[in-house]
């Protein structure tokens, strides 16, 4: 008993907790990336602004990345993009690359359907008003499309916490590769995923606890 409280504190839990860090930047800088993509793509393929040709490569776009899975996504990013472009990544960044691409498309589409849920008497108002289109989305339109759309989006940054793990197969040491890297070693893989599993429950409830919070001081 002594024997496996030591092997948890000094030899399991140090490298799992940072892993834990790298899980979390990777998640977060993405989520960010995401957000200010799907936040753009969104606007701009709503019923109000859309502009055809625009409109048609966001919806492609779209289509491809929801219709691919993020395993082969980021093998693309990693191997393929630096082909193409001759410009290298790192494994880090081409994992926040990918999770930011990944998660823009799935958010274009909740802020597009936020925004489109909308009364066109909220448009109409604010033109009355003398509000400029840009002055309309910023001040009326977004505020509600994305107050409506939080639970939404917060469920997102959750699952790309966990979809982080893809990660794994370019070498970056996030939970996944770094909980079986210690099983390898140390040949206890029920205690050593037991800590990694809660790990990610803890991870993903504090952000669905400060979610309800936030949900509620809105």
């Amino acid at each position: 008993m002594i024997d496996s409280i030591e092997l948890l504190i000094f030899t399991i839990l140090p490298p799992l907790l940072k892993a834990s860090i790298i899980t979390l930047q990777a998640s977060i800088f993405g989520a960010i990336f995401g957000s200010i993509g799907g936040l753009c793509f969104g606007v701009l393929n709503s019923d109000r602004i859309k502009i055809k040709i625009i409109s048609v490569l966001i919806g492609l776009y779209v289509i491809i990345v929801r219709g691919t899975p993020m395993f082969v996504q980021i093998l693309f990013v990693y191997f393929a993009l630096p082909e193409m472009t001759h410009v290298n990544v790192s494994p880090i960044m081409a994992g926040i690359i990918t999770i930011g691409l990944n998660s823009s498309a799935y958010l274009s589409e909740v802020v597009r359907g936020s925004i489109n849920s909308l009364p066109n008497g909220q448009w109409e108002s604010a033109e009355v008003l003398g509000y400029t289109r840009y002055q309309t989305i910023r001040h009326i339109i977004l505020p509600q499309a994305l107050k409506n759309a939080l639970p939404v989006i917060t469920n997102e940054f959750s699952t790309l916490v966990k979809e982080s793990s893809v990660l794994m197969i370019i070498g970056v040491p996030e939970l996944v590769k770094t909980s079986r890297d210690i099983v390898a070693r140390e040949l206890r893989p029920i205690q050593i995923y037991l800590v990694t599993a809660f790990i990610y429950f803890v991870i993903t409830g504090s952000i669905a606890f400060f979610t309800k919070r936030l949900e509620r001081k809105i």
